[in-house]
């Protein structure tokens, strides 16, 4: 964390200013001090990253272990993997990479702040720094471990000669002023929300007026789903996965004040071409045979962009959903 960050940063417990104190502090940023606020509350800092989690958050402390415990042996022979990525030749990687730089072609991060909210291993807060131009780019995730969250940006630091804001802190409670962030950016973070209310509320809060929230990768399911909540080994372990509609996403960002509008994920093409079965299996008749042919795919393409059909396909289809949403300008 650079010094001067702090001024951007309050409490997000009462939103007041902090102080910081430095304990040790490197040619890049503090490594090592602590946060303090008028409420009562300090935050320390470790390895260049504040900590704002709540201690007392039981909910989050299992989160934390179930990550850690799902991803098993962690060494230093991943350096190579996590300087790949996106670009990693194995699932999820090839359905991300292709999805996650076509924000390019959307939006310009140019100058900009911009908030990377569910950011784990920091690799797409790279990308936003160094190729999207980004004047501040901040990561936030519950998680820190090296090679699993916040700490593996250190690989980046040493590789590309940079810095960035890392946060470890929960998503509905950011520690930035209002109006902060130009852009706020997140890939398949949602979904761990169990409110999305509150996270669009405090997405809308630190997005300036004409701020754009960008969001890849989400996973939607199809409305004939029943509940929320899928039972997998994320889930066992205590990791928060929710399964959300289309209108369910679309809603909540309406009602925090969005203005929304869909992306077509590119990965769908990929996916579509090669006839992957977990995209494909849930299709609607009509639409696993059009997959079969070029022309087919172009149709489906053209139906996803449609204002009509687009929302129909993701009421009867499963697919993962990219957008943008806008925080209005004042009239």
């Amino acid at each position: 964390m650079k010094r001067e960050f702090v001024e951007s940063m309050r409490c997000p417990f009462c939103r007041n200013r902090l102080g910081l104190t430095v304990g040790e502090e490197d040619a890049r940023e503090v490594r090592e001090g602590r946060l303090d606020c008028s409420c009562g509350r300090s935050f320390p800092v470790h390895k260049g990253i504040p900590d704002f989690i709540d201690p007392t958050d039981e909910t989050l402390a299992r989160e934390v272990a179930g990550w850690i415990q799902l991803a098993g042996n962690l060494d230093e022979g991943l350096v190579p993997v996590m300087t790949a990525l996106p670009q990693y030749p194995h699932p999820p990687w090839p359905h991300v990479a292709p999805d996650f730089f076509q924000i390019f072609e959307h939006l310009s991060f140019a100058g900009q702040n911009v908030v990377d909210i569910g950011a784990g291993r920091t690799w797409s807060s790279r990308f936003l720094k160094k190729l999207g131009l980004a004047k501040e780019v901040v990561a936030v995730d519950v998680l820190t471990t090296r090679f699993l969250g916040l700490e593996t940006a250190d690989i980046f630091f040493e590789a590309d000669g940079m810095q960035f804001e890392r946060v470890r802190g929960d998503i509905h409670r950011l520690p930035l002023h209002d109006n902060w962030a130009d852009a706020v950016f997140s890939c398949a973070a949602i979904h761990h929300s169990g409110d999305l209310d509150s996270l669009f509320a405090e997405v809308f809060r630190v997005l300036g007026p004409g701020g754009a929230f960008v969001f890849i990768s989400e996973p939607v399911k199809m409305e004939s789903i029943p509940g929320n909540r899928p039972n997998n080994i994320e889930t066992e372990l205590g990791i928060n996965e929710h399964f959300y509609s289309y209108r369910e996403y679309k809603e909540a960002l309406e009602r925090a004040g969005f203005v929304f509008h869909r992306m077509v994920p590119r990965s769908l093409g990929y996916r579509m071409l090669y006839a992957d079965p977990e995209l494909v299996h849930d299709a609607p008749g009509p639409i696993q045979r059009f997959s079969m042919t070029p022309r087919g795919r172009k149709g489906l393409d053209l139906l996803l962009r449609n204002r009509f059909a687009g929302p129909w396909l993701y009421r009867k289809w499963s697919l993962p959903l990219s957008g943008i949403a806008q925080k209005p300008r004042p009239a």
